[in-house]
């Protein structure tokens, strides 16, 4: 017992310590999104990290978003002292501020916020913050990597014996809590391996059965190969119709299997009258061509099967089926995975669900000498990184 209170007090006199430190320390270091500060924290091979907003704090005000940088209270009272339980694990705050981003949020202001933040701990933390829509924000693993990498010595974690704490966890509505927005904070742990915990769970010691995400990147590996009846490619000259949803692996798929055929894609061409024109271009020279757009509807396929007529060429049509959530997954992999060449830029969400939305399912009667259904196949990888982010959560 004395060995302990010794312990715990020599704890009490460091924090302290740091926390007056904190008061002065205003040299955030930022870069690519990241930004962060430590305050008096240590190198640890054990880690307590967790999220911010209803996490650690909520407003005074009761409102969703803080009012002012002085619009913040202590979640739970007892947080300092359940923190002070863990006297050997680093504390590292690990938070999305995308609000700084678009503006919504003052930087600095939410910087001054933070330290007092930190004070009132009483802890020594490092504090992490992503503050742009890449690789550093959670579920994406950029901030703990960076992390593990430079902001803890020589100490390699102990996952199994680490923890992190959040709130988004994808749990329904409860009694007077509300339905968790997302569960950034369930996938984020789940990518890095680490224990994870509501706050509930964690500082209240209740008991709670946190639901697995719907879908996982993961089981992408089963899905079977790159097309049904495999992969044709004719000596005739043809002309080859993609249909599916955005970020569904359209472009992927002609760049793996189809690069003799001259791609007609509108990202590109920006306008329908230039792809068809494209096209046209195409079919006069004798080549084969791939019409590499969402094509969700009989009428926006019509134009594309009337052009290839004209010429005599028969068309094809290519099927690419995901679901959804495998669509969100590709397309926000094209906005944090920078370990590879992306052909097509992410999207904002309405196109997916538009496209979902508004299909038809292709028909021979519409001029198609043949319809295919392409499966989604994991790859092919540029490098070791681009295939640990496919097989990560990267979308909340």
């Amino acid at each position: 017992m004395f060995i302990f209170g010794l312990i715990r007090k020599n704890m009490s006199k460091r924090t302290q310590k740091s926390s007056e430190k904190g008061q002065k320390v205003t040299n955030w270091t930022e870069q690519e999104g990241l930004m962060y500060l430590d305050m008096g924290s240590e190198p640890s091979n054990l880690v307590l990290a967790m999220d911010l907003d209803s996490t650690l704090i909520c407003t005074k005000s009761g409102k969703t978003f803080a009012q002012s940088q002085d619009d913040w209270k202590l979640l739970y009272e007892n947080i300092p002292k359940v923190l002070k339980e863990y006297p050997d694990h680093r504390k590292v705050i690990i938070s999305n501020q995308a609000g700084i981003e678009k503006g919504k949020q003052d930087k600095k202001a939410w910087q001054n916020k933070v330290q007092k933040v930190v004070q009132a701990l009483d802890e020594p933390v490092l504090v992490m913050a992503s503050i742009a829509s890449n690789h550093f924000r959670k579920p994406c693993t950029g901030m703990w990597d960076y992390f593990a990498s430079n902001l803890n010595g020589d100490q390699e974690v102990d996952l199994s014996n680490s923890f992190y704490i959040g709130d988004a966890a994808g749990r329904p509505a409860k009694g007077t809590r509300k339905k968790d927005f997302n569960d950034t904070d369930l996938k984020f742990a789940l990518n890095v391996g680490l224990k994870f915990q509501t706050p509930e769970q964690f500082f209240l010691g209740q008991k709670e059965t946190v639901p697995k995400p719907q879908f996982d990147p993961k089981q992408i590996k089963k899905s079977g190969g790159a097309l049904k009846n495999g992969v044709t490619v004719r000596d005739i000259q043809e002309c080859i119709i993609f249909v599916g949803s955005p970020a569904s692996g359209k472009s992927t798929f002609w760049k793996t299997h189809l690069t003799d055929y001259v791609r007609v894609n509108n990202d590109t061409l920006k306008t329908k009258a230039r792809c068809l024109k494209e096209m046209e271009k195409a079919l006069q020279a004798g080549k084969s061509c791939v019409i590499d757009n969402t094509n969700p509807t009989e009428a926006v396929r019509s134009d594309y099967i009337r052009m290839a007529q004209n010429y005599d060429v028969p068309v094809r049509c290519f099927i690419f089926k995901v679901t959804k959530d495998v669509a969100f997954h590709l397309n926000a992999l094209r906005g944090v995975n920078k370990h590879r060449q992306q052909l097509s830029g992410k999207v904002p969400a309405m196109p997916i669900h538009k496209f979902f939305k508004d299909y038809e399912s292709p028909s021979l009667k519409e001029g198609f000498e043949e319809i295919q259904e392409v499966d989604l196949v994991a790859g092919p990888f540029e490098n070791e990184q681009d295939e640990k982010l496919f097989f990560s959560f990267v979308h909340s």
